[in-house]
């Protein structure tokens, strides 16, 4: 049995590709490096962070988590770098406790948004260039 080559227009698959990049920071540990933030975990502390006395429910429902969920978050950054990103306050009999960043947290969202504005600005040359498709 014989197949046929199916004709392929290379440039109309050129003209298809395209290019993703993900960020994260990573830290340090005795062991190995581990990653500890990266869009979406930095997206739960950025909504922390612009909402005066927060809640993390608030914050997990904004991101589209469970309230668990983003308290795992939390307690891995924790856990990886010794230094919980975030304050929490506890609220009256009802609950209605409050949630802040800490110094640790705000270095690490500053940190990783300064390093995704530089990305952004990679992307946009690249797209310029269009390396791509070598036009």
């Amino acid at each position: 049995m014989i197949f046929m080559a199916k004709k392929v227009d290379i440039e109309e698959l050129k003209s298809k590709l395209r290019y993703g990049v993900k960020i994260w920071l990573e830290f340090q540990g005795e062991e190995k490096n581990e990653n500890i933030l990266g869009s979406g975990w930095a997206r739960l502390l950025d909504i922390i962070s612009k909402t005066d006395h927060c809640s993390l429910t608030y914050a997990a429902q904004e991101c589209k988590y469970s309230y668990k969920y983003a308290w795992n978050i939390l307690k891995r950054i924790e856990e990886r770098t010794g230094l919980s990103p975030v304050i929490t306050s506890k609220g009256g009999k009802g609950g209605g406790g409050s949630i802040k960043l800490s110094e640790w947290g705000l270095h690490l969202l500053n940190t990783y948004n300064k390093i995704s504005a530089k990305l952004e600005n990679t992307k946009k040359e690249l797209h310029t260039f269009s390396i791509l498709n070598d036009k």
